[in-house]
């Protein structure tokens, strides 16, 4: 069994706070800055969270320093978007690399193992143990498009297993395949958000939490509604989506126009 173990919200301020003094050398005050707002963005939501707050939380008299390192609230999330990303794409590329070796890339769990685990990975370290409900808060936040704020250098991995489901489900339509995998991504961040919470009120009240089958049960289900038989219902739109993107038949060609008939006009006039 594997217990999550999240620091406590008030020895996790204390010890930011004395960082950010100068008390350890080894987190700078942009790091302190970015770890504090990624937990109270995970608490409290983008919207609930103001600079200011997160300054003082970070243990800044003012928030100089957070519109020095980052400017503005959207840049602050895109940095801790993208200082995350970075991590998990290296993890996904590794856990494919992993696939191959191991004769796996062809099989579907594999696939979406590839795409939990490097984020559920995260839910077992002190610093990511809020990344999670930080990408479902920004997820929602109608300012920021997640997509969009991410590197291509960091989706590398999140391409790879798109192209081996594609060879994994070769029936799959590619548009529904995407369909499936983009909503599969997005019920991952969302699981494994509530599994954080979880894991931090069980923490306090000194109850184990099986993260173990929570993230292999959530495996299950992801592969499961990626690979689910498609419905009559979802084919038909499928054959009206494909007629409609059909160009039109070309229109028939005019009738050719008469020949002349001049040598016939001579001679009815002689």
């Amino acid at each position: 069994m594997v217990t999550s173990n999240p620091t406590p919200a008030g020895k996790d301020k204390r010890k930011l706070a004395a960082a950010s003094r100068g008390n350890a050398g080894s987190i700078d005050s942009a790091d302190v800055l970015l770890l504090t707002a990624q937990r109270l963005f995970a608490e409290k939501g983008i919207d609930g969270v103001s600079m200011r707050e997160i300054a003082r939380e970070a243990g800044q008299r003012n928030n100089s320093a957070l519109h020095y390192h980052f400017g503005s609230k959207e840049a602050l999330m895109q940095a801790i978007l993208q200082g995350g990303m970075r991590e998990i794409n290296e993890l996904r590329n590794d856990y494919i690399d992993q696939l191959y070796s191991s004769e796996r890339h062809g099989e579907l769990r594999g696939l979406v193992e590839a795409i939990v685990w490097p984020l559920a990975s995260r839910l077992v370290t002190s610093r990511g143990n809020t990344y999670n409900r930080f990408l479902a808060a920004a997820q929602v936040y109608p300012d920021f498009d997640l997509a969009a704020s991410t590197r291509e250098e960091e989706d590398r991995g999140f391409r790879r297993i798109q192209e081996l489901l594609q060879r994994a489900l070769p029936d799959m339509p590619e548009l529904l395949l995407r369909q499936r995998y983009l909503a599969g991504v997005s019920f991952v961040i969302f699981s494994l958000a509530d599994y954080e919470r979880m894991g931090a009120r069980r923490s306090k009240r000194q109850r184990p939490f099986d993260l173990q089958r929570a993230i292999e049960n959530l495996i299950d289900m992801v592969a499961g509604a990626i690979a689910a038989p498609i419905s009559p219902q979802v084919l038909a739109r499928l054959v009206a989506h494909d007629a409609a993107d059909e160009p039109p038949e070309p229109a028939p060609a005019p009738p050719a126009p008469p020949a002349p008939r001049k040598a016939a006009a001579k001679r009815a006039a002689g």
